[in-house]
């Protein structure tokens, strides 16, 4: 089962976010990875230079990170990480839409691998990586405020804005809910 922490975050909130990280010696690596690519290790000052939407956080010092190549398509040629086998953390930011509106961000793992009976290959994560999970997860709870409804964390920066600037808080997807923070 994968575990899922959904946030509202500001460039100020994830700038703090990142350190956070940094603590963990995570690196960072694109959905979909040029050959060659030498990861950067996560901490405040790479924010700044993040231009996707999207990208793993990879745990390396628990397991190598494990790649395959691209066959179709056009990233043809390029290497996509697999998520269940690789210690990694799937890192979706929140980021403005067209409309200004800041769109809720996700942190998504998958810590629960199952063994099949029959599966002579089952691999499991290392409990490293949940621990990881647990103080990101902690760090949210103290750190940020919970939304209304229930659902997200809203960063410090993002709540001020809310309050004070009338910033509104939507949730991923087509015509996603908007939220506001609790008390």
């Amino acid at each position: 089962m994968a575990a899922t922490l959904r946030y509202f975050m500001l460039p100020d909130d994830e700038r703090a976010f990142f350190r956070v990280l940094a603590r963990h010696e995570l690196t960072i690596y694109p959905e979909i990875v040029p050959i060659g690519w030498e990861a950067p290790r996560a901490s405040d000052e790479v924010v700044a230079s993040l231009d996707r939407d999207a990208y793993y956080l990879a745990a390396e010092r628990f397991a190598p990170v494990i790649v395959h190549t691209v066959k179709r398509g056009r990233d043809k040629g390029l290497l996509k990480i697999e998520e269940v086998p690789s210690p990694v953390f799937h890192y979706e930011r929140s980021v403005r839409n067209e409309d200004g509106e800041l769109v809720g961000g996700r942190l998504w793992a998958e810590l629960d691998v199952t063994e099949l009976p029959a599966a002579s290959d089952a691999r499991y994560k290392p409990s490293g990586l949940r621990a990881i999970f647990r103080d990101l997860e902690e760090n949210l709870r103290k750190n940020f405020r919970r939304s209304d409804p229930k659902g997200f964390w809203v960063g410090p920066a993002a709540a001020r804005a809310w309050k004070s600037d009338g910033l509104v808080l939507r949730e991923p997807g087509h015509k996603g809910d908007t939220f506001g923070v609790w008390r």
